[in-house]
């Protein structure tokens, strides 16, 4: 007979769906107008083939701000409680975003960009920690709860808590872009009303950066007011501290705490042991308790580096044709972009987001359970490979014809198409299922994220900068016609797609 399941901590789940969500949400929402406010800077002299450059750098310092920062923010949370560290990460992105806003200089662009990645740290680790948290609950293992979303759920619902993940995820991909495209240069779209206000004339990208930190702040203020600690050993500490206060207050509770209750605490006390030290509980009976932690050395075996290798070349790639598409999309035509304003790239990828929000809920998982998930991560590289093709398709046309016609349009809309695959070679139902039934043996699960995490936070932070600068040596040197870029990224997609051909047979679905 099958357990009862327990209902859902709304509450719990939607302050914390809303805090995960600023994380994208600040993000994206610099995408449509960021090629344009390096430029408004004065950094590039006035050629606009040389935003790239300094474009690139300004993504790359994100991610390697947030690699840099999502362990020390996992530290702290063990120590001191999930709740005061994770109100840090809105309340930080609110802060950022309007020092971002009304940055005038380069330097103060790079400096309030690295912050944003060091509050992203803080959210944004619950992505992978979440993914791992409930790999290793499927495998029984116990351990340290790293994740507010694990921690409120329990083995009945937690199928349903990461249901809603992708919810969170994809609404902050949407609106992001929307808000930059809509709220940037408020001067030219609203001359009557925003226009007459100084401060959003002297900084026209301050207001969509204000929005989103006022949506950030309003997430902290919920979180402050309803979210609950869920961290077993603070849980566990608190229950020990009233204990100790009960009995230095009352001598009869004492009496009957210590002759009826005394189950009760030892069991309390047992969580607290078992939370701080996971997996080494000597009264378990999983087999792994007793297993020591995998060695690199044991970690690295060919099974595995398959997985790893295939990952890598997917986030490269992926995150390279992120960087490009405001990138190539803002740039004038007659230097090999579309000229789109802001507003235009916001619209754009705000109904990209929209549609993408559609897959990832009501056909991803249908299509790989119908295609297999080899078949559907095969096939989600290969149209990574369209989407990079159509650039150099999209800057001939639109050169030839002299602006953006008919032509132009059906090759961007290929292009959005194609690129609605991306969701599926990610999470727990492709990429990640590789990776974890590559695991050398159950108990080396966390390592082996640990590892997968790294690959893909290394391949990110490398991928806006050599993307963004290949992009602006191109047209700078007029290399390959100006498509040399794109020419060598899909000769990483190529050796990508021959590296997926490697991968085992479909793992087997949790």
């Amino acid at each position: 007979m099958a357990e009862p399941r327990t209902p859902l901590p709304k509450l719990q789940l939607t302050i914390t769906m809303l805090i995960q969500a600023a994380e994208p949400l600040s993000a994206t929402v610099i995408f449509p107008f960021v090629p344009r406010f390096v430029r408004d800077t004065g950094i590039t002299g006035g050629d606009e083939r040389k935003t790239g450059y300094w474009a690139g750098v300004l993504e790359s310092v994100f991610f390697v701000a947030e690699f840099l920062s999502v362990f020390s923010w996992g530290r702290a949370s063990d120590r001191f409680g999930r709740r005061p560290i994770l109100l840090l990460g809105p309340l930080g992105l609110a802060l950022s975003l309007i020092g971002f806003g009304s940055s005038s200089t380069f330097l103060s662009l790079v400096f309030w960009r690295c912050l944003q990645g060091v509050f992203n740290g803080n959210i944004g680790g619950l992505q992978f920690v979440w993914n791992a948290w409930y790999l290793l609950m499927l495998s029984n293992c116990l351990g340290v709860v790293k994740t507010v979303m694990a921690e409120v759920a329990d083995s009945t619902n937690l199928a349903q808590v990461m249901a809603l993940h992708p919810l969170a995820w994809s609404s902050g991909l949407t609106l992001g872009p929307i808000i930059g495209g809509l709220l940037s240069d408020p001067e030219e779209r609203w001359p009557n009303t925003f226009g007459k206000v100084q401060i959003l004339r002297d900084h026209p990208y301050l207001l969509p950066c204000a929005a989103v930190a006022f949506l950030s702040l309003s997430f902290f203020f919920f979180g402050l007011v309803g979210l609950k600690e869920s961290s077993p050993v603070i849980l566990a500490r608190r229950k020990r501290e009233e204990f100790r206060v009960a009995v230095a207050t009352d001598l009869s509770l004492t009496t009957r705490l210590l002759t009826e209750d005394r189950t009760t605490y030892g069991a309390i006390a047992g969580a607290d042991s078992r939370a701080a030290e996971p997996c080494s509980d000597s009264n378990s009976t999983d087999a792994h308790d007793d297993e020591e932690p995998p060695t690199v050395r044991e970690l690295l075996v060919p099974r595995l580096v398959i997985p790893l290798v295939n990952y890598g070349f997917f986030c490269f790639v992926q995150t390279a044709h992120q960087v490009l598409f405001p990138l190539m999309y803002s740039t004038s035509i007659a230097n090999g972009g579309l000229g789109f304003s802001p507003y235009l790239i916001g619209v754009t990828r705000g109904i990209w987001g929209i549609v993408n929000s559609f897959v990832i809920l009501f056909l991803a998982a249908p299509l790989v359970r119908r295609f297999g998930v080899r078949t559907m991560y095969i096939f989600s590289f290969g149209n990574i490979g369209i989407c990079i093709a159509a650039y150099p398709l999209l800057s001939f046309f639109a050169q030839r014809a002299g602006r953006v016609d008919a032509t132009v349009w059906a090759i961007v809309v290929v292009q959005l198409i194609s690129n609605l695959t991306t969701s599926m070679a990610y999470g727990a139902s492709s990429a990640q299922m590789f990776i974890v039934n590559s695991s050398p043996r159950p108990s080396a699960l966390s390592s082996t994220n640990s590892i997968a995490q790294m690959v893909s936070t290394i391949t990110r932070s490398l991928a806006p900068f050599i993307a963004s600068a290949l992009f602006a040596v191109s047209l700078e040197l007029n290399l390959a016609g100006g498509y040399l870029v794109y020419i060598l990224l899909l000769g990483v997609v190529a050796v990508g797609i021959f590296s997926s051909f490697l991968l085992a047979s479909d793992p087997k679905n949790p």
